[in-house]
């Protein structure tokens, strides 16, 4: 089930000792860390900092490692949850893959007093609701809801109902709620996917009418299907049809006039696996769930083809399986706020997009260039979030508009246009 995130109290407390760390061993903002006058010598306009043996006492504020550390607090938690995972006398076995083929979903809220929940499969739906008692009620909604969720999941483990099964649980746990989840998988060999869904979508689902009472709304009308309210399986373009490739067009360009010369071309599911006989830069616009398998195909295709650009277009949903890892690789990545023509508002959750461009050499530089954090590639990340963000929060009332920042101030006149000027004047500039 993975226990390396319960090792992090243990590098705490080995490095807790260096300077820049709090009393819990973490990292100090930048804003808040002191300011220590490194001594440093300059090369070729490179300043490098001397670490050698007889240079640390020179070094103000950097001490020798000491022989002994003190262990923070999340270490006891840590050395708590390890020996929980380990009480069992043989070694349990991970899945890789689920024995079984069918996926259970578990959709859940808490509101106010109440909380409700809607579970399903390929056969049936259920769903209960119900209210807190006071305890409970003083607690956090972000502790509530996890705990709505982690309750319900741990009776379906007791019924024997997620043996060898994959399930997929729509809200964002608390810390010291996620070991009973992972105990839940150690002792069913479930898989769980824990997956964030826009605040709308609960609505739209009927879950937060759920958590009040509510028991007609949403996927709980009759014949409702539930799968049509968390859309895992379906790709922008299938949901939007052709508008999103046509917004990715308008600032690539298409034939002669398209970005280095070439127009995007799509990536359909058929081409996954016969990478080598697409010509040209690629658009990715997959489905969230088929995401794991998407990055697995694109960084073999980098490694062939490096001098290729992509551009990936996806929706925020079961994120922990693709972001982490394609952000490395960008050199772009900002998200769309649903409200624009091309993503109504309806669709919910952000569009993430990646830009990958070119591995390209450059004459005064040994190896690859990246612009991936530069100043050109973080500005126009920043604006483009901002002004997508702003023109969601403004909706349509044109009186909001007045009090935006005047990087972001053109999204007004509509933010296809807005975004398209943005980034078709960044690929030329780059």
């Amino acid at each position: 089930c993975g226990y390396t995130p319960y090792l992090k109290g243990l590098h705490l407390t080995i490095d807790g000792w260096r300077p820049g760390r709090d009393a819990e061993g973490f990292k100090v903002k930048a804003g808040v860390r002191r300011v220590r006058p490194f001594i440093f010598w300059e090369w070729e306009e490179e300043q490098w900092i001397d670490l050698s043996e007889e240079a640390y006492d020179d070094i103000a504020g950097v001490a020798k490692p000491p022989e002994r550390v003190r262990p923070v607090e999340i270490l006891r938690r840590d050395v708590e949850a390890l020996i929980t995972f380990t009480e069992p006398d043989e070694p349990v076995l991970a899945l890789a893959r689920p024995e079984g083929d069918i996926s259970l979903y578990l959709m859940g809220d808490a509101s106010g007093k109440g909380f409700g929940s809607a579970f399903w499969d390929d056969k049936a739906k259920e769903y209960e609701t119900g209210q807190y008692g006071s305890a409970m009620q003083r607690k956090s909604s972000n502790n509530r809801e996890s705990d709505n969720l982690v309750t319900r999941i741990e009776r379906l483990a007791a019924e024997g109902r997620l043996y060898n099964q994959e399930g997929h649980s729509t809200s964002e746990e608390l810390c010291d709620i996620i070991l009973r989840l992972r105990l839940v998988q150690q002792r069913t060999g479930c898989i769980l996917h824990v997956i964030h869904v826009a605040g709308t979508r609960i609505k739209e689902a009927g879950i937060d009418g759920l958590s009040r009472g509510g028991l007609m709304e949403g996927m709980m009308k009759a014949g409702e299907e539930p799968w049509r309210f968390i859309p895992l399986a379906l790709s922008a373009s299938e949901r939007m049809g052709r508008a999103v490739e046509d917004w990715v067009t308008s600032w690539w360009g298409a034939g002669s006039e398209a970005w280095c010369g070439a127009s995007l071309t799509k990536v359909e599911p058929t081409d996954w696996f016969e990478l080598r006989k697409v010509v040209g830069p690629r658009l990715w616009i997959p489905p969230p769930a088929a995401m794991e398998t998407v990055i697995e195909r694109f960084n073999e295709d980098r490694l062939v083809w490096p001098h290729l650009p992509h551009v990936f277009v996806v929706p925020r949903l079961m994120t922990h399986l693709w972001r982490k890892q394609l952000s490395k690789d960008s050199d772009v990545i900002f998200s769309v706020e649903s409200g624009p023509d091309f993503w109504p508002r309806e669709m919910h959750e952000p569009l993430i997009v990646l830009i990958v461009l070119p591995l390209t050499p450059v004459s005064d530089y040994r190896g690859p260039w990246l612009l991936k954090g530069t100043d050109a590639a973080t500005g126009v990340e920043k604006r483009l979030t901002k002004g997508f963000r702003a023109w969601r929060e403004a909706g349509n009332d044109p009186e909001k508009f007045h009090e935006l920042d005047d990087d972001v101030s053109e999204v007004w006149e509509g933010p296809q246009q807005w975004s398209r000027d943005i980034l078709f004047k960044f690929l030329i500039d780059v």
